[in-house]
């Protein structure tokens, strides 16, 4: 249970969202279902059963349910069913792709670092290993299959359906924006640096900056809107792995902060103890709470 906040869901495109709100900061409202009706586009999953992650485990792409279903969460109370939580006037919102879960260990450990006064939408991807890679790239191992580079789809989908409906009854824009996320995520939020308006901030925690030719792109593009800051971080054995692609890790880091740098960005690196797998919620955490700080 939540005990300070309040949690809203729903399905957009076979991505599942989840939406925590301070309590103090929650109004009322219709539901999103009433205000927009169904998704637009009702997409399906990839018909490949099975996919590997960035670390070599093999992850199905999970069916969602279908689009356009909401429920304001059981666990608050505070709530009656046409009860809508919404970011207030000016509270920041932390856009943050997770691979499972809702995002709720995350939030915990800001709150725990004492960051409790912005609203986290936590996105379980309709299938992480294709919509959130920028371009294809063969998979890691013999057996994988292929990432099949759908960013710019889950981008555009985040812009045009999720942001509005996590922020339908907020009196006007959030203060800020932060794109964050871990692994496969913490490569899309770089990414969307250079693609996007919509974000002023960035946190990629042990992101997957081994990705193939990601280096060279973003040396060679522009920022669409220049972020007001930068975390990275990087578990210090993650480079170690029987991976081609992903001994690459260490270097396409260091190749990313230092491009952030020269182009005058506030720019962080955090350097964490172990592998990949070591506390994920927590870096993930530190980063979200060092964006929220600048």
């Amino acid at each position: 249970m939540d005990s300070e906040g309040i949690v809203r869901e729903f399905d957009v495109c076979c991505n599942h969202v989840t939406v925590h709100v301070p309590t103090h900061c929650t109004g009322e409202g219709l539901l999103d279902s009433e205000r927009y009706g169904r998704c637009s586009q009702q997409q399906t999953c990839s018909s490949r059963n099975q996919h590997a992650d960035d670390n070599g485990r093999n992850e199905g792409c999970a069916l969602k349910p279908s689009c356009g279903q909401e429920r304001t969460d059981a666990r608050s109370r505070q709530h009656t069913s046409r009860a809508n939580p919404s970011p207030s006037d000016g509270l920041p919102v932390v856009y943050l792709h997770v691979h499972d879960g809702d995002g709720t260990e995350v939030l915990r450990l800001c709150r725990e670092l004492g960051y409790r006064d912005f609203v986290l939408a936590a996105i379980r991807p309709r299938c992480w290993n294709d919509d959130l890679t920028p371009w294809e790239c063969p998979g890691l191992f013999a057996d994988d299959a292929p990432f099949a580079g759908k960013a710019a789809e889950q981008l555009r989908l985040l812009e045009s359906e999720i942001i509005p409906r996590v922020e339908a009854d907020a009196p006007r824009k959030p203060e800020q924006r932060v794109l964050a996320g871990y692994s496969l995520a913490g490569l899309f939020a770089t990414w969307a640096t250079f693609n996007s308006t919509a974000f002023g901030r960035v946190a990629s925690a042990s992101g997957s900056l081994w990705y193939p030719d990601f280096t060279g792109y973003a040396a060679a593009n522009e920022f669409a809107r220049k972020p007001a800051c930068a975390y990275f971080s990087l578990g210090s054995k993650e480079a170690r792995t029987p991976s081609r692609l992903l001994r690459n890790v260490a270097q396409g880091t260091r190749d990313i902060v230092e491009l952030f740098e020269a182009r005058g960005v506030p720019t962080l690196f955090e350097q964490n103890p172990g592998n990949h797998f070591k506390e994920p919620a927590l870096r993930m955490a530190k980063g979200i709470a060092w964006a929220l700080g600048r």
